[in-house]
């Protein structure tokens, strides 16, 4: 499985912004409940939409793992293009956070980007992510449901509602989950083993 979001590309995106922007002022200070003027939005463009499209039906018909790869990194940077430096900034944070597992500080600065840009979807996804290392279920499959409603085709928002219903116990909602990553990703590295272990879960072995 590839990893939901690269850390070398993270780590690029932060640093570009580190030098551009503050974190603003509620933010840092830890409250979260002042109005912040929007920052640039995330919605991308009718012709950025376009090379999305033709991204996905590649890593669709990719040849090879390799060739996935590659594509699959570039939609991940395509998904943090409207990122604004603050917004970026918040990212950085919360994932240096998460590498200390400290989950309750990475999911207040997530909510914080996402107070910023509620409309970039691999915020809500990397929220969800946090809140399921925390063992919040319900929060994750909430998060997922509103980035999945921004970007129904995200390979890592798939793979995550799939580990988020394994974990809530329900084979069959993971199983039908991961498929649905598959079908997006087929040379996803360990794909088909997943797949087998999670039927497994879902309806047991066959007799």
């Amino acid at each position: 499985m590839r990893p939901l979001l690269s850390a070398l590309l993270l780590t690029m995106w932060c640093g570009q912004a580190a030098a551009q922007a503050q974190v603003p002022a509620p933010y840092a200070s830890g409250q979260t409940d002042t109005a912040v003027p929007p920052g640039k939005p995330a919605t991308p463009s009718k012709k950025a939409m376009d090379r999305r499209d033709a991204l996905v039906k590649a890593l669709a018909q990719a040849h090879d793992e390799s060739e996935a790869t590659a594509i699959a990194a570039q939609l991940e940077e395509m998904r943090s293009h409207g990122l604004a430096p603050a917004t970026l900034l918040l990212l950085r944070r919360a994932n240096r956070e998460l590498s200390q597992e400290k989950h309750g500080d990475a999911i207040e600065d997530l909510g914080a980007a996402l107070a910023l840009q509620g409309d970039a979807e691999i915020l809500w996804r990397l929220r969800a992510q946090a809140r399921l290392a925390t063992g919040d279920t319900d929060g994750a499959i909430g998060d997922l449901g509103v980035a999945l409603q921004h970007d129904p085709d995200d390979v890592g928002a798939w793979q995550l509602l799939a580990a988020t219903e394994e974990q809530r116990g329900d084979g069959q909602a993971a199983l039908k989950a991961w498929r649905r990553a598959l079908e997006l990703d087929p040379k996803m590295p360990g794909g088909a083993a997943r797949e087998d272990k999670l039927k497994l879960k879902a309806f047991g072995r066959p007799t």
